[in-house]
């Protein structure tokens, strides 16, 4: 594999990497979270980048690897996660495990990181629900292929009004961080549960290291997401809480799973017009101005929105 750099200006050089991925911008660099192993990721020599693929004439985003060999469990996890499709999961382009220069090349996500998302303003409690709902389903096609995600955090997942949700680092970045999870199907659930929990509330209730608050306990205890926002269902307070604790929300002794959150979720979801025009018309402010609706959702080919039913008595 080579690597070239090329005079741009007289202040910077463009690299490629196998003549094809220009190398544009590094990711992380200002973030309070600079990787996907928290702030040990540059330390352990890896970087991440916004590229360009000047052969389909596309950004990607590239992660670049320590020289040397290419452990054994990242090969075998980018092999995995190549296998499944779903256009919620960032698909995996291209790789070059060459010791000199090794490199993987995934899709670029757009959108805003979910921590991002929420300290720019809570959505409405049924968006936050068909986000994670979303999220769960994508995860669970995820588990039935065989290749869990281990490493689910506020800055995996991405949304953009225009494509949706979109999750990053499916196996990978488990890989390259470490020793994975004992159960797989319980940490990838915590951490569904955990996303849903901050949606909801604008607090994280995990131990890592994000830019959001850590949420507010009581006697030891994570506070319910209704103890601290008025006006979330009950429901959905139920599922997130519950979901902390690996526990369905309709039955605490059986375990939760990504299928199963998902499951529930849409169970309390409708189609409702009334929810559309909230979320993705302007807004009329007073002077006759208006403003773009916040956080509205738009999929490729078609729109969904959602709102909540009450739950069944």
């Amino acid at each position: 594999m080579t690597v070239v750099e090329v005079p741009s200006s007289a202040h910077r050089t463009q690299t490629w990497l196998g003549g094809r991925f220009r190398l544009d911008e590094r990711i992380g660099l200002d973030d309070q979270v600079s990787g996907p192993c928290g702030s040990s990721w540059e330390a352990r020599g890896f970087s991440l980048w916004k590229a360009t693929d000047q052969l389909l004439s596309r950004p990607v985003t590239i992660y670049l690897l320590p020289r040397g060999p290419v452990p054994r469990a990242v090969t075998d996890a980018v092999q995995a996660a190549a296998k499944v499709s779903d256009p919620r999961l960032a698909t995996i382009y291209d790789t070059d495990f060459d010791e000199q220069y090794p490199y993987i090349v995934t899709e670029w996500t757009p959108g805003t990181h979910l921590e991002d998302l929420v300290l720019s303003g809570l959505p409405h409690p049924a968006l936050a629900a068909a986000m994670i709902a979303d999220a769960a389903d994508a995860i669970a096609v995820a588990h039935r292929a065989g290749r869990p995600h281990l490493r689910l955090t506020p800055r995996s997942m991405r949304w953009d009004n225009a494509s949706g949700l979109k999750i990053t680092g499916l196996g990978l970045d488990a890989a390259l961080c470490g020793p994975g999870a004992d159960d797989p199907v319980a940490a990838d659930t915590t951490a569904l549960a955990r996303m849903l929990y901050a949606l909801l509330t604008g607090y994280w209730p995990g131990d890592e290291a994000t830019a959001l608050p850590p949420a507010p306990r009581h006697k030891g205890n994570v506070c319910t997401p209704r103890q601290i926002r008025a006006g979330v269902p009950a429901m959905l307070d139920a599922i997130a809480y519950r979901g902390l604790q690996g526990q369905a929300a309709d039955a605490p002794l059986r375990p939760q799973t990504p299928a199963g959150m998902a499951m529930a979720l849409r169970m309390v979801q409708r189609p409702s017009y009334r929810l559309e025009r909230l979320e993705s018309e302007p807004v009329t402010q007073p002077g006759g101005q208006q403003r773009p609706g916040r956080h509205a959702r738009a999929r490729s080919g078609f729109r969904l929105r959602t709102t909540l039913l009450r739950p069944a008595a």
